[in-house]
């Protein structure tokens, strides 16, 4: 349950009406944003892991890879799918977090299934990252990560200031665990599956947008100029 161990009894009836109603709309959710007619299949499937904290750029620099594909690909974003949901308004994100995890879900296997390319938007630090990553290798997707670093201080302020304007808050341990999770994930990916995996790392820069490009590593950590513990993120993010 996670967070929903906190949430009170109206709360977890916003949270449940929510991931009904993504389990009862399938179909539309993947005509939304996976239908055939706009995304065709490719004999060759490739499936791109975005990584990083929150405010990073992971979104916009999505879009751009996905402009490099010869057959366009799906771009499954949870932040996306919930603005459909069933009594979202932009408030109170975490409670349709549980639907829109769903819908992730829902796009992801029906993409696999039909063999359409994927971008998966979002940081890597959730649970069933590596298991998804293994589950393309599986079905013989072509896999890449893409690791997006920008000074957490930074993204910090930037996930802020899209928290007034786009209501999407992200409160500051959630935004140190994805941090510190992103990385040890595709650490992790990366020894677990080696070269069946490609590692791309983009480090960004606040004023010059894209700095520098390592493209093809086995590891985060030697390319980060500083790597933050939990206790500093703490005491330096206000």
């Amino acid at each position: 349950m996670g967070l929903e161990k906190t949430f009170t009894s109206e709360e977890l009836e916003i949270s449940k009406k929510a991931f009904d109603w993504v389990k009862k709309s399938k179909r539309k959710i993947i005509e939304i944003f996976a239908s055939e007619k706009v995304y065709p299949k490719d004999d060759l499937p490739t499936t791109i892991f975005m990584a990083g904290s929150p405010g990073a750029g992971k979104t916009e620099f999505s879009i751009r890879l996905s402009e490099s594909f010869k057959q366009k690909p799906v771009i499954i974003d949870a932040d996306k799918v919930r603005e459909h949901i069933d009594g979202y308004d932009g408030k109170k994100a975490y409670l349709f977090q549980r639907g829109a995890t769903k819908g992730v879900h829902v796009l992801f296997d029906h993409s696999c299934h039909k063999k359409l390319n994927i971008i998966l938007d979002g940081t890597f630090a959730y649970e069933l990252a590596l298991q998804n990553v293994l589950r393309s290798i599986e079905i013989k997707r072509n896999i890449e990560i893409w690791f997006l670093y920008q000074d957490p201080v930074l993204s910090w302020e930037f996930t802020k200031k899209r928290e007034i304007k786009e209501k999407r808050n992200v409160p500051k341990h959630v935004f140190i665990e994805a941090y510190l999770k992103s990385i040890e994930n595709v650490e992790e990916a990366k020894r677990v599956f080696g070269s069946k995996i490609k590692l791309n790392i983009v480090l960004k820069n606040f004023e010059k947008g894209i700095d520098r490009l390592e493209l093809n590593k086995d590891i985060v950590a030697p390319y980060i100029p500083k790597l933050y513990t939990s206790k500093e993120l703490e005491n330096i993010l206000s």
